[in-house]
Parts: structure tokens; C-alpha cells; sequence
């Protein structure tokens, strides 16, 4: 019999589960009411604010658990690939760019909800959101200085690169979105297209000296 802590833990999940359903069918997160939230997640709408006091602060929770997660498969990835194939640019980015796409694709739902955030959240919502592509460009930092991939470029244009190459990564994720269901050919296209940018942008970086 589960305890009551991992009841709570379920019952949370569920109402998160629910609202990416909900966003997965067309709904923009803006409009669903925690009602429906609740109905969907099959329990009562006082439950509902057990876990959360209002829909924002479940969106901001969803944000957070979708930038943990992917923060962490990304880190793994690069690590993983600068080694494997004993060059870290070749390896974080085919690698990454691999990883990055099939994680959009096995999580389409977060996805959408993070581009109706960026477009049309709250502010408190885009605001959240800024903040993980920010640790996230953080992380890519720390990846770059560790294994000292641009030794001539000082901190703050290595973040301005880091910057740059999480929004181009970004752009892909509403092209693989506008596929609806999955399509090999297209996603093999998207994902030279996008290490055909990175290349072009790193070759930019290792040419670029600080002044």
C-alpha cells in the first residue's frame, strides 16, 4: 500500500500529467481552469490546491521539472560524447543536437506548453522560462571552460556563444513540433540542418579573440 507522502507525490503528477494532456490537445495553458485540470487528473478540485495555489504556480513547477530533466540528459550527453569521440566540438555538437531532438520528440507536450509560455505566458511564467535557458547556457559554460575548448575567449563572450547556440537549439523545437507525428526523414533533416549551424557557429567562436 503506497504511503501518504507517495500518494501526495501521485496525485501532484497527475494534476501536471493532466495539464500537459489538456496543452497536448489544442488547448492553450492560458485558458485551462484548474477545474478541468482537476477533472482530468480524477480528483476533486480542493485537492487541487494541496499542491498548488493557482495554475501558474503548476506551470511554473511543470517548467521547472522539464529544465531539471533536460539539464541533466544534456549534461550527460556532452560529457559522454567529448569523450567518446575525442574532440568536444564533433562531440557535443552532434551529439547534443541527437539527444536534444529525440527528447523534444518523446516529450512534445512540455514543448508545447514551453512555446505557449515564451509567446503568450504570464510574466511570472516568462520570466521562469528565460531563467532555465539561462541555466542552461550556465551549464554549456562550465562544459566549455572544463575541457578548455576556446582557451582564447574570455568569460563573458563564452556565455555570449553559449547564449547563441541554446537559441539556435531553441528554433529547431517548433519545427519538430509543426511535424505532428514523427517523421524519420524530416527529423534527420532538421537535425543536420541544425549541427550544419552549430558547426558554423563554433567555427565563428574558435577564430574569435577576446579583446
Amino acid at each position: 500500500m503506497a504511503s501518504r507522502e507517495e500518494k501526495k507525490r501521485q496525485t501532484r503528477t497527475s494534476l501536471m500529467d493532466a495539464a500537459l494532456m489538456l496543452v497536448g490537445k489544442g488547448n492553450n495553458f492560458s485558458s485551462i481552469s484548474l477545474r478541468e485540470v482537476a477533472k482530468n487528473a480524477g480528483v476533486v478540485p480542493t485537492s487541487f490546491y494541496r499542491h498548488f495555489s493557482d495554475m501558474e504556480e503548476l506551470g511554473l513547477n511543470l517548467l521547472d521539472d522539464l529544465g531539471l530533466i533536460l539539464r541533466r540528459v544534456m549534461r550527460a550527453t556532452r560529457q559522454h560524447d567529448v569523450v567518446k569521440n575525442g574532440g568536444p566540438a564533433e562531440g557535443f555538437i552532434r551529439g547534443s543536437v541527437e539527444v536534444y531532438v529525440d527528447f523534444v520528440c518523446a516529450h512534445r507536450n512540455h514543448f508545447y506548453f514551453m512555446c505557449q509560455c515564451r509567446t503568450g505566458g504570464t510574466p511570472a511564467l516568462r520570466t521562469a522560462l528565460r531563467n532555465e535557458l539561462k541555466y542552461f547556457a550556465n551549464e554549456l559554460v562550465l562544459d566549455i571552460r572544463n575541457v578548455s575548448m576556446l582557451p582564447e575567449v574570455d568569460s563573458q563572450d563564452v556565455e555570449m556563444i553559449s547564449q547563441l547556440i541554446v537559441a539556435t537549439m531553441s528554433e529547431i523545437t517548433i519545427d519538430i513540433l509543426d511535424q505532428g507525428k514523427v517523421n524519420p526523414a524530416i527529423q534527420q533533416e532538421l537535425t543536420e540542418n541544425m549541427v550544419r549551424k552549430l558547426r558554423l557557429i563554433w567555427l565563428g567562436a574558435r577564430r574569435w579573440k577576446s579583446s
